[in-house]
């Protein structure tokens, strides 16, 4: 009974780490901002570059992916006073999914 009591109590909280790692709705996660996700993604690439995996042409294709992404970002918070709206924040989260999978097809040749 102990150990079933004790295993709940661990799922519990380590299911609930989760929570404090993902997004709010209204953004308030800056290790998830979209900012900080096409950093994120820029390492990846450049790691793939590194071994190989990604080419010179691939590089440059998603540099200028990236680019375009972080441009529309500033402009929206420029137009809305420095708040991403939530739909402006759904469409950057599109586009970064997009070139999340780009990123892994280079990368594993698919």
């Amino acid at each position: 009974m102990k150990k079933s009591l004790f295993v709940l109590v661990a799922l519990v909280l380590l299911g609930s780490t989760g929570f404090s790692f993902a997004q709010d709705v209204n953004g308030k996660n800056p290790a998830m901002s979209p900012k900080h996700r096409l950093a994120r993604q820029h390492r990846r690439i450049k790691n793939g570059v590194k071994n190989g995996k990604i080419s010179k042409s691939q590089h440059k294709q998603l540099a200028q992916e990236g680019k375009d992404i972080n441009q529309e970002r500033k402009a929206d918070l420029a137009a809305n006073g420095g708040k991403m709206p939530q739909a402006d924040r759904q469409q950057l989260e599109s586009q970064e999914n997009l070139r999340s999978e780009q990123i892994h097809q280079d990368k594993t040749g698919n």
